[in-house]
């Protein structure tokens, strides 16, 4: 087996998520016994976890960046990945060795196929593993799904962070907001503090009460000023209070200007792509993977009237809701994304049909943002989200 090989071995096995995975009920005993088996590489590390609904990944950069220019090295398990299967496992912005990968897989493949380990679980124990065995002095890790059986929540962080609580994986983690906010409050461990990133108040109390069971410190963060950062867009900000917060809560005495570097410095310390990105400035066209209703009704806000939007995603329960919040003042390019769970583009067509939107039907990703572009003059917008599967090609294509 060579590393493509082992690649294409790993993409048979069943996504965490995945309905027709027998383990799709998100237990937590599988991943317990393979970190056993492996030496629990995951008690050798000093964790930052980093759970929620929107914004994990950017709050992960942000932090990692920040302890980066300090000189800590630091490791990072994020998901999902958009070029290259190594971006899920980073020391500061260095990817993953595709040697370590092959003979993890080598080593541990009748193990994996004896537990029936999913996608998800096999990446997180490879991720700690591999940190373990590079001695980073911190590692981030972001849940998932949920939180609170999520494959990551076997460790014991030194902090937990919740970035926020919006409506997403209904059908896994629950239909309100306080069964979802309930399932991230999992993440909540004994005697080690928690930061909040967003004061819902529907929801503070549960989060209260949630720390207090457990004798957690809970802290909630706010924007206290504005940065400057190499990242931008709508909720940016918010998340890099966040980090902050959480950075200042681990006592590490990171000089100002080490704080002020990290945030400038994100996506050239760790390599994120597609968090409000700018591609193109004449016309101005944003990838930007924000695929639930929360965020995309902030992404949206933050576009000029008849602005375009090249759109995809997956099939969901209630994701395709999401065309009902569309403005009917935009231009849109609906697609499939290159997966076998995609959103029905004929779905998307009904749907659409009733709201009234001005729309096109596309095969792929590629031909809807070229009709975007060509229906574009120099000062138009163009936003391209949805599901991080349409990404990768886009990359390319590009």
């Amino acid at each position: 087996m060579n590393y493509e090989e082992s690649i294409e071995w790993l993409n048979t096995i069943p996504l965490s998520f995945d309905r027709n995975n027998k383990n799709y009920a998100f237990k937590l005993d599988g991943i317990k016994a393979f970190l056993s088996h492996l030496d629990n590489p995951h008690s050798k590390l000093k964790i930052i976890h980093v759970g929620g609904t929107n914004g994990k990944g950017s709050t992960c950069s942000i932090i990692s960046s920040i302890l980066q220019e300090s000189g800590y090295k630091i490791g990072a398990f994020t998901s999902p990945h958009i070029k290259d299967y190594r971006e899920r496992i980073r020391i500061g912005k260095n990817f993953i060795e595709k040697d370590f990968i092959l003979e993890f897989i080598r080593i541990n493949n009748l193990k994996i196929e004896e537990l029936g380990l999913t996608y998800f679980e096999i990446s997180f124990a490879m991720a700690v593993d591999y940190f373990a065995t590079k001695k980073v002095d911190y590692t981030i890790l972001e849940v998932g799904l949920g939180g609170r059986l999520d494959a990551t929540n076997v460790v014991d962080p030194v902090i937990s962070v919740i970035t926020n609580i919006g409506y997403d994986h209904k059908e896994f983690l629950g239909n309100s907001l306080e069964e979802i906010a309930r399932e991230k409050a999992g993440i909540i461990k004994h005697n080690r503090p928690i930061v909040i990133g967003e004061k819902n108040p529907k929801i503070i109390n549960l989060f209260n009460i949630e720390a207090d069971k457990k004798s957690a410190p809970i802290y909630f963060s706010k924007i206290s000023q504005e940065y400057k950062s190499d990242m931008s867009g709508p909720f940016v900000q918010k998340n890099i209070s966040l980090a902050l917060k959480a950075v200042d809560i681990l006592k590490l005495g990171i000089e100002k200007n080490d704080i002020l570097n990290g945030v400038l410095n994100i996506k050239e310390n760790t390599k994120i792509y597609a968090r409000w990105e700018l591609i193109s400035k004449k016309p101005k066209i944003i990838f930007d993977v924000g695929h639930n209703i929360s965020a995309l009704k902030i992404s949206l806000s933050e576009l000029k009237n008849y602005s375009k939007v090249v759109f995809g995603t997956l099939e969901k329960k209630d994701q395709i809701d999401i065309i009902k919040i569309l403005p009917i003042n935009f231009r849109y390019y609906f697609c499939p994304v290159k997966s076998d769970r995609s959103l029905s583009i004929y779905k998307i067509d009904n749907e659409a049909i009733k709201m009234g939107l001005k729309y096109s039907l596309f095969e792929n990703i590629n031909d809807a943002l070229n009709a975007a572009i060509e229906d574009s003059d120099e000062n138009d917008s163009i936003l391209v989200t949805g599901s991080t599967f349409l990404f990768s090609d886009l990359y390319q294509y590009i």
